[in-house]
């Protein structure tokens, strides 16, 4: 995910691409800092790294967006962000992912069609992580 963001924070130049090089920072101290993955729950995790994700999205540049959505592909296989939370709608994987690519309609139609790609994935990962859950409950 660092790669990713750190990709993301190159191609993210001028000042028009502020937001997205701060948060891509802001992002990547949290993941490098030693005890991220222990003391930082997973939804917050998520959201530190989708904002990045969002606002490249947001930008409407092809090269940023496509980052954006290798992003968020790596995030649906990198277990520190998956997890099941049950206590809030807003904590959960499949909603905060759906918050950081409702621009979608704005977009055009092929990074459209990426993006439902990776929603579909996002679905998919909630049923099965849901179903494990109440397996081995």
């Amino acid at each position: 995910m660092e790669e990713i963001l750190r990709k993301l924070q190159k191609e993210a130049s001028g000042s028009k691409h502020r937001a997205i090089k701060e948060s891509c920072t802001w992002a990547i101290e949290t993941l490098d800092s030693p005890d991220a993955a222990i003391k930082i729950p997973p939804y917050q995790l998520r959201e530190k790294c989708l904002l990045p994700l969002q606002l490249a999205l947001e930008s409407k540049s092809m090269k940023l967006a496509q980052q954006a959505l290798a992003g968020m592909q790596k995030l649906l296989t990198d277990e520190r962000f998956v997890s099941v939370e049950t206590d809030s709608d807003e904590k959960q994987l499949l909603n905060q992912m759906l918050n950081a690519v409702k621009v979608t309609p704005s977009l055009n139609e092929d990074l459209q069609v990426e993006v439902m790609k990776v929603t579909d994935a996002v679905a998919t990962l909630e049923n099965v992580v849901a179903n494990l859950g109440l397996m081995n409950s």
